[in-house]
């Protein structure tokens, strides 16, 4: 069960037909919170990815480099014991073979076996074919010393046979420098090598940074909008509640926690529709109960005023005057309660015509005459003889409310001006007054319903509101607007364009 379902039963109890819950109510059942932690784990894993292949790029790198290096550290070491095991083995034979010590030939058979030790591990190195071929002719001519000397160690011409036999010593050292030399450059090989699978690891790494990177933002910016959306589609059926718009339930698709909250929200939606329909069933009811004891009041009135009872003196006659006065204000109030109602709700189709402005706005201020003449207000109408296409009532009714404010907010003797223009695509009406202005804290909301602002004449009763937004909806339905402009000097300034032809009022927003 959704919160707060216990507490709303009526409002929630239709929910699952066309438009309810089973408009708002998907199958993903996560939260709002998990489905972020999920987000950051789907955002986070390319990187890790790219962080878990990065070690082990480098752990490969490394111990190649270790082996590397360890091999190269035992081919140096070898080869150079190699040749320190020959010059060991003639010193030892010179020793044997001169000196004629048998003792000393011990020595000869030490440098023999440390020499075949050591071409033994440099054998089994990974060698190409050269080296190892030296190295083999090395260990051959190494052992026919080793035998003509050890078969001389007990002759007496002991001398003669070692230095018979330092060429070859010397031919074995020269080689055994060129394997020194084989091994320097294994080493620079392996060196080189290293560094162009380094410059290869970091070239894959750096691709790997940008795919991950790219990934990991791909990811941040889709999950972001999929997040994102349920919020959106909350935020516009707030908006369309705020504007009045409760023919559709909101639609929110996403976690279970927001699309809970979209039930509530169509569930506000049904309880703000009742109460719009309560308010519109008891306008209608008031103003109906109301205009007939104020139609019996305005016809006593009349028969007062003819001086059907009698004749009236001048006091008797003035008290009447007020009487029909505020008889005819109330009349005005109701009529403005009813139709801005329609006008919301069941507005009528427009009943083209052909409109002149001068006449229109004339038999306005023949209408309204008692009323200018008792505060001393004249009106310039500089309106020529444009004419525009419109719903001469609706027409009317808009200009007599701005006449009306504009009546009501003018001091005593004042000015009202009504100024037509002819512009692209249609007329430009302005109308202006010398009252106290609108405040700025009450421009944002001047048109809205029931609105009254700061700047109210004492010496009148308030209002109910509803003048300046019925004429605004009357300048919409020709397809017009109505706004205050921007004015230095006093009073306030009213503009109406009326496009000719008249185009179709703007579609409520989806």
């Amino acid at each position: 069960m959704a919160p707060g379902s216990a507490a709303l039963p009526r409002g929630l109890r239709g929910l699952t037909g066309e438009h309810g819950m089973a408009a708002v109510r998907l199958p993903l059942r996560m939260a709002f919170s998990a489905m972020l932690l999920w987000s950051f784990a789907l955002v986070g894993l390319p990187l890790l990815l790219g962080l878990s292949v990065t070690a082990y790029l480098f752990d490969q790198v490394a111990a190649q480099a270790r082996t590397s290096v360890a091999m190269a550290v035992q081919l140096t070491r070898s080869s150079r014991q190699l040749a320190q095991d020959i010059d060991n083995l003639q010193r030892a034979s010179g020793q044997c073979l001169v000196l004629q010590d048998a003792t000393l030939c011990s020595g000869v058979r030490q440098a023999h076996a440390a020499f075949a030790q050591d071409a033994s591990q440099l054998q089994a190195m990974p060698l190409p074919a050269k080296p190892l071929r030296t190295l083999h002719a090395l260990r051959t001519q190494e052992g026919r010393l080793f035998d003509q000397v050890m078969a001389a160690g007990g002759m007496k011409d002991g001398a003669r046979v070692f230095n018979g036999l330092n060429p070859q010593f010397d031919a074995m050292r020269t080689a055994a420098v060129g394997l020194i030399d084989h091994s320097n450059r294994l080493v620079d090989a392996q060196e080189a090598r290293l560094q162009q699978v380094s410059g290869r690891v970091w070239s894959v790494l750096l691709w790997l940074t940008l795919a991950s990177v790219s990934l990991s933002v791909s990811l941040a910016l889709l999950l972001s909008w999929l997040l994102s959306q349920p919020l959106r589609q909350l935020k516009r059926a707030i908006r369309r509640l705020g504007e009045g718009q409760l023919d559709a339930a909101p639609r929110v698709v996403g976690p279970r926690d927001l699309v809970d909250l979209g039930v509530q929200l169509d569930w506000l939606r049904r309880r703000l529709a009742e109460l719009e329909a309560q308010k519109t069933q008891l306008l209608r009811h008031v103003s109906h109960e109301l205009k007939t004891p104020l139609a019996s009041m305005k016809e006593g009135v009349d028969l007062l005023a003819d001086g059907v009872p009698g004749p009236l003196n001048a006091e008797q006659q003035s008290i009447t005057r007020i009487m029909r006065g505020n008889v005819r204000d109330l009349h005005q109030r109701i009529d403005s309660l009813i139709h801005y109602d329609s006008a919301l709700h069941a507005p009528e189709p427009l009943q083209l015509s052909v409109v002149k402005l001068r006449l229109l706005l004339a038999s306005l201020i023949r209408r309204n005459h008692l009323t200018l003449r008792a505060r001393g207000v004249h009106v310039d109408c500089g309106c020529s003889a444009l004419q525009v296409q419109g719903d001469r009532a609706k027409l009317e009714s808009l200009f007599e409310n701005l006449l009306l404010n504009a009546i009501r907010f003018s001091p005593q003797g004042g000015r009202i001006g009504f100024d037509a223009l002819a512009v692209a695509g249609g007329v430009d009406i302005r109308i202006s007054d010398q009252g106290p202005g609108v405040a700025a804290e009450d421009r944002p909301h001047l048109f809205q319903p029931f609105f009254q602002g700061r700047n109210q004449p004492a010496s009148a009763l308030r209002g109910t509101g509803l003048g300046l937004a019925l004429a605004r909806q009357y300048a919409q339905m020709h397809g017009g607007t109505l706004e205050l402009m921007p004015h230095a000097g006093p009073g306030a300034v009213f503009r109406v364009f009326l496009p000719d032809p008249p185009l179709a009022p703007p579609a409520p927003a989806a």
